[in-house]
């Protein structure tokens, strides 16, 4: 009987691929189930775990502000190296900025020390209490849970989906912090610098946008489509294990693991096919970064030569009696370098919303979970089983009932963990049901 369970499963399995196959454009277009960000920072279990992720945040915006400024003050090295040797600050002038340099490197290697520390800390325990919170409320669910979904595959998606939850809320995190800080004052300062190259950077925007959004969309299809195959793949593992004694006294190896060989073939596959395209994502976004300094350069070399030829003006802006022009080389230089600081935030801007994007689909099946649960308007379950069968089952009509896994659960009417109802002192004698009858939600025609 539990060969013919695993077999049929199994089989069922095989139907079901073949059908996903078939309709892989309709499944492209349909876009995973995610949680809400409130929902991902409610797996913080203590105070302390939120005081880590606040810090570590704050940390992050410290950190990323410190690349502007650096910015700021390499345009100025560029003007002091400019001036003539012979000026009695020459020395002094260099010297203030080397120890400029060194306190802003302490700061940031502090900052971020602290920030990839408690991030990491409150990672670790968000994670740990995501995988007990998702364990305890699948072990509190009715057997309706249990017949439709696929819980074969419940222990390899528990951990996966973890280690996916803890890199989102993790050091990544704190990254994309960093960046967008520093993406913004890199801009902002290429602005205050030299509005006419700022503008010209605005006008390239749309290219550096489309390739890294190409990037995310590859590496978040490649990531769904590995997790699903994978799955897949566990649940043959799962059920060959629980049933090995009847696996070997059937001789039945070879088969199941031709059934485990096709599913990680499948998943190979499939996950090979992306890496194409996110490499190709991965160098159009290089190579828009490297158009945007070299459009940058070029043009900020035609505005100091027009204004020198115009004007006679001092691109350097350390020669006296003679005008600087406007804007100097220092500007020039100073919209090239916020650029850069920018543009290098960028790509990592894009790991991170990958990243959070990542652990919110991680969670969500965790959250579906732990929300199903017996509430004071369930109490129409009879209502609600009959509706559950019109729609799913076709009750009787000879309608082609739905595939199990796209199911949506009926009302939960059983709670195994409460503590409510009536709890007798003491029982004595014999317990008898008499006349008692039920079916599985998804075969109600067939009564036990």
């Amino acid at each position: 009987h539990e060969m013919k369970d695993i077999e049929g499963g199994e089989d069922t399995a095989n139907q079901d691929s073949s059908t996903e196959d078939s309709k892989v454009g309709k499944e492209k277009k349909e876009k995973p189930p995610l949680a809400t960000i409130g929902e991902v920072f409610s797996f913080a279990p203590t105070r302390r775990t939120r005081v880590c992720i606040g810090l570590g945040l704050a940390s992050s915006i410290v950190t990323g502000s410190v690349f502007p400024a650096m910015a700021f003050f390499f345009s100025k090295v560029f003007e002091e190296l400019s001036a003539p040797a012979s000026m009695d600050t020459f020395l002094d002038n260099i010297t203030e900025l080397a120890f400029t340099f060194m306190i802003l490197g302490a700061i940031a290697f502090t900052f971020m020390t602290a920030q990839a520390a408690l991030l990491e800390s409150a990672a670790d325990e968000m994670a740990y209490s995501l995988k007990t919170k998702w364990f305890n409320a699948l072990l509190r669910q009715d057997l309706a849970y249990y017949d439709i979904k696929d819980v074969s595959g419940n222990a390899t998606i528990i951990s996966a989906n973890a280690s996916k939850y803890r890199k989102g809320v993790g050091r990544k995190l704190g990254e994309g912090v960093q960046f967008l800080i520093t993406c913004i004052g890199g801009f902002g300062f290429a602005f205050y610098s030299s509005w006419q190259n700022s503008l010209l950077i605005l006008a390239l925007l749309p290219v550096l946008a489309g390739s890294t959004l190409f990037v995310v969309k590859a590496t978040a299809n490649q990531t769904s489509n590995a997790t699903k195959n994978y799955a897949e793949a566990g649940a043959v593992a799962y059920s060959t294990v629980s049933s090995i004694r009847t696996v070997l006294s059937l001789n039945a190896g070879e088969t199941m693991l031709n059934k485990f060989r096709h599913a990680t073939e499948k998943a190979y596959r499939q996950t090979s096919n992306g890496l194409f395209f996110v490499g190709f994502g991965n160098g159009l976004m290089m190579a828009s970064f490297l158009l945007t300094h070299v459009v940058l350069t070029l043009f900020g070399a035609y505005l100091l030569y027009r204004q020198v030829g115009e004007d006679g003006c001092d691109p350097s802006g350390t020669i006296e009696g003679n005008d600087a022009c406007r804007p100097s080389a220092r500007d020039v230089f100073g919209s090239l370098m916020g650029v850069m600081f920018a543009s290098a935030g960028m790509p990592q801007i894009s790991v991170a919303i990958e990243g959070i994007t990542n652990a919110r689909a991680a969670c969500h099946p965790a959250v579906v979970v732990m929300n199903r649960c017996k509430t004071d308007s369930d109490d129409n379950s009879n209502e609600n089983a009959d509706s559950f069968a019109d729609e799913y089952l076709g009750n009787g009509k000879n309608e082609k009932p739905t595939r199990r896994s796209s199911m949506t659960l009926p009302k939960y009417t059983i709670d195994s963990s409460s503590q409510d109802g009536l709890k007798p002192s003491s029982t004595e004698g014999k317990i008898e049901f008499c006349n008692v009858k039920f079916s599985y939600p998804t075969r109600s025609e067939t009564v036990i």
